[in-house]
C-alpha cells in the first residue's frame, strides 16, 4: 500500500528536522568547562515547535480561515418517487 504524502508537509517535516538538527549541534554555553554535548530534547522541542508554528501559518487561507480538507461529499439524494 502506497501513502501518498503532500509536498507541503514534506517541506514542514524537513526544515522542522533541519532546525532540530541546529539545535543540537549549536547548544548553548551556559557552562564553563568542557564543551557540551547537544541537548536532545532541547532539540526535538524545537523540530515539534517549529514544525507546529509552520503548519499552523501554512494551513490558514488569506482570508484567515483554515483551509478545509478535499473531502467528496456525497451527492444529495431525492425523496420523491420516480414510480409510474
Amino acid at each position: 500500500m502506497t501513502v501518498q504524502i503532500a509536498p507541503e508537509a514534506v517541506l514542514i517535516l524537513v526544515i522542522g528536522c533541519i532546525a532540530g538538527r541546529i539545535a543540537f549541534n549549536y547548544p548553548t554555553q551556559t557552562q564553563t568547562g568542557a564543551p557540551p554535548q547537544g541537548d536532545l530534547v532541547g532539540s526535538i522541542s524545537v523540530a515539534v515547535g517549529v514544525i507546529t508554528v509552520l503548519t499552523l501559518l501554512l494551513s490558514m487561507e488569506p482570508g484567515g480561515q483554515a483551509t478545509q480538507g478535499s473531502v467528496p461529499r456525497p451527492e444529495s439524494t431525492s425523496t420523491e418517487s420516480h414510480s409510474p
